[in-house]
């Protein structure tokens, strides 16, 4: 493929006279520039993005990172949503997107695409290592974080609300009659699960209703069957809150190997209604995230943080909604 370089050989004239002649400029003979441009013709020339990028100091794309465990991103119907969310809203403005997954065993090293300034501003989705981030915000590209939440940034943010989701999903269950309510995380250390487990024991509290640690079991967004399995076997609890549905989905695996049917015997409540959720036997009643709006409104945030280096950082809080299924019997009735 031919190179702006080898034009300028070919015609005999210096490199930036060529982008003189490419970007028609005024400081350059009429004579040169068609000669040029012939050249460029003959040979198929395309000028390359990073070319254009220099040209309009601009690349035209959007580095997102998303943070997590060794998992594909493919296999997360989480992430794979907030994902479609920021690929829609880039695509509407005109830009591409670059997709780096950071995991644990990334190196420190910083993403190609930052190092060589190939992008004109960053998503960085998830829980990212403290000293990790604070490199990337130090790159000084414009970024913008989504959930969960780093109050020291001093970037924008978009956040689910997650203990009002949970505070919700918590009251549901109590207004159905269920007292003794057993609560599943993955790892508490992100916030997001935190937020969740202060909804769940601030929901009990608001009904005079203890906080029992004995109900409480985390670690691990899979670990929803060993989570079950013990309450089950252990305490008694009419009804279980999953702040994930992945743990659910597990612990409804646990539930039928115990012999127990849902919600007959036992009901359980999730948390982010993923495409699995309506699917499951019986259908997961759940606290519904707006995956795609968490994408695209950070999509919308960045750009405008792009055009407007004074604006000041801001935090989104994307509200949640209860979807009722079947997977909650009533104890009232």
């Amino acid at each position: 493929m031919i190179t702006i370089k080898d034009i300028a050989r070919l015609a005999g004239v210096s490199v930036s006279t060529v982008s003189k002649a490419l970007n028609n400029r005024p400081d350059i003979g009429e004579e040169t520039r068609k000669k040029i441009l012939e050249i460029a013709k003959t040979h198929n020339f395309t000028p390359h993005a990073f070319g254009k990028a220099l040209k309009k100091k601009s690349s035209e794309n959007i580095g997102v990172l998303f943070c997590r465990d060794l998992h594909s991103l493919s296999g997360n119907p989480f992430y794979s949503r907030v994902l479609e969310g920021i690929e829609a809203e880039l695509a509407l403005n005109n830009y591409s997107l670059l997709l780096q997954i950071i995991t644990e065993t990334t190196p420190d090293e910083l993403p190609k695409m930052i190092r060589e300034r190939l992008v004109d501003g960053l998503i960085l989705v998830g829980t990212f290592r403290e000293s990790y981030l604070q490199r990337l915000l130090d790159t000084h590209l414009p970024a913008v974080l989504v959930d969960p939440c780093n109050p020291t940034s001093g970037h924008s943010q978009i956040l689910i609300d997650n203990e009002h989701g949970a505070f919700q999903a918590t009251q549901y269950l109590i207004g159905k009659g269920h007292h003794r309510i057993g609560f599943i995380s993955g790892d508490i250390s992100r916030l997001s699960f935190r937020q969740r487990l202060n909804g769940y024991s601030k929901a009990l509290k608001s009904r005079n209703l203890p906080v029992e640690d004995s109900l409480i079991r985390t670690g691990g967004l899979e670990n929803g069957y060993e989570h079950v399995k013990f309450l089950l076997g252990t305490q008694k609890v009419t009804a279980i809150f999953s702040a994930n549905d992945i743990n659910a989905i597990y612990g409804y695996k646990a539930i039928h190997e115990m012999g127990l049917k849902i919600p007959e015997d036992i009901s359980m409540i999730g948390f982010d209604d993923i495409d699995l959720a309506k699917f499951a036997t019986p259908p997961l009643t759940t606290v519904r995230v707006y995956k795609e709006e968490l994408g695209s409104i950070a999509v919308r945030s960045l750009l405008k943080t792009m055009q407007n280096e004074n604006e000041k950082p801001a935090n989104t809080i994307v509200p949640t909604r209860l979807v009722e299924r079947e997977s909650v019997r009533d104890l009232n009735v």
